[in-house]
């Protein structure tokens, strides 16, 4: 069978020519007022992912040795009338100007999500060796003193589709942190799970909230912290570190596994949650800075490439080529620091990096790029920057 096309193309043409007529009398006659509409899903993205929060200290806390706890509200001076929900677990990357340096650092909120409706957030800092922002805040930051911080991100949350209804949660030191907003959670009903937290620490002064966490724990059946110490013996807690005996004790057929703290906790733990043969989906890990045996104090040059123009600074092998940038008063976008969001991602001119714990995917590794937070020079560096 044979189709007759003819004739088609020329009334085609036509009525394209007339639409055309149509579609300029349509503009012409059209008001110049921009439309201001603004659709309900665009103001909850704006809600929750904001490009900026800023906030300011109204309280600090004193939560034992080394260790403080700042309450954030909204400036509203600035423009932040409202803070971001957030997930139990997740982290704000806060930004922090120290003599010529430009820092970013991650933090993991310490509060219910609850508080965030009541324009709080609080992140608990523990002093680092050799750690330029927390000796900042635990050692200049004052009341009224303001920050810019991003919105809440991170993976480390409990999510029903994904884990398990009972979880063992295992933390070290200020690893406590992201399992004491779970606990809140809990008790005010925004999670619906069981959780032991397995809470190590060296001595009885280390252990933070736990005064908090004794009193969540007995307003919920779901709830249930047992404390261990390395190096003190006391017949309240267990001695020792977290074992595998120990950790089998709250299992049941079906778990899943929180783990925050310092590297040695997730080197220990990766080693004994393989002999339970836990699938990978049952396990989580926060995104908290390795441990790195780099010693040596070798100078290299690092060329940046960013906004037009060529920055030369050093940058010794044992720092990361972001904090070298930090340093160096370089303005780049930043979270995890651990490179695990990509919000870093440059590209690697030429030189040698040694990467550490970095997911970059397969493809940024082909067409060399790399996460400058996860990247250690091995040679005078260059990188592009991706603005």
């Amino acid at each position: 069978m044979e189709l007759n096309l003819k004739g088609i193309g020329e009334k085609d043409g036509q009525a394209l020519k007339n639409m055309s007529k149509e579609r300029e009398k349509v503009i012409h006659n059209s008001s110049t007022t921009p439309i201001n509409v603004k659709f309900a899903a665009n103001e909850v993205a704006d809600a929750l992912h904001p490009t900026v929060q800023h906030v300011k200290v109204v309280d600090i806390i004193e939560e034992g040795q080394d260790t403080k706890t700042f309450v954030l509200v909204p400036n509203v001076d600035v423009g932040t009338k409202k803070l971001a929900y957030f997930r139990p677990g997740q982290y704000i990357s806060i930004r922090v100007e120290i003599e010529d340096g430009i820092y970013n650092r991650p933090y993991t909120i310490s509060c219910s999500p609850k508080n965030a409706n009541d324009n709080i957030y609080t992140i608990t800092i523990k002093r680092r060796p050799r750690g330029i922002v927390s000796n900042y805040f635990l050692d200049e930051v004052k009341m009224d003193d303001k920050f810019a911080i991003s919105a809440p991100t991170g993976n480390f949350y409990y999510e029903p589709i994904r884990d398990a209804k009972n979880v063992i949660a295992i933390a070290g030191g200020s690893g406590i942190t992201p399992f004491i907003s779970m606990a809140e959670a809990i008790v005010d009903g925004i999670l619906d799970f069981k959780m032991t937290i397995l809470y190590g620490a060296r001595s009885e002064n280390d252990f933070l909230f736990k005064k908090r966490l004794d009193e969540l724990a007995k307003k919920s059946n779901l709830l249930q912290v047992k404390y261990i110490l390395s190096e003190e013996v006391n017949p309240n807690y267990e001695t020792g570190f977290i074992t595998k005996e120990m950790i089998e004790k709250y299992m049941v057929n079906e778990n899943s596994f929180f783990v925050c703290g310092p590297t040695p906790l997730y080197e220990a733990m990766n080693e004994i949650l393989k002999e339970f043969s836990i699938p990978n989906k049952y396990i989580r890990h926060d995104a908290l800075f390795g441990r790195v045996d780099l010693r040596g104090n070798d100078l290299y040059n690092l060329t940046v490439l960013t906004k037009g123009e060529e920055i030369h600074i050093p940058c010794r092998a044992r720092e990361t080529i972001l904090y070298a940038m930090e340093k160096g008063g370089i303005e780049t976008t930043s979270r995890c620091h651990v490179g695990e969001c990509g919000f870093c991602r440059s590209k690697l001119i030429s030189g040698k990096v040694k990467i550490f714990d970095d997911d970059i995917c397969a493809a940024d590794s082909e067409f060399a790029y790399i996460h400058p937070c996860a990247a250690f020079p091995e040679s005078d560096v260059v990188i592009e920057l991706p603005f």
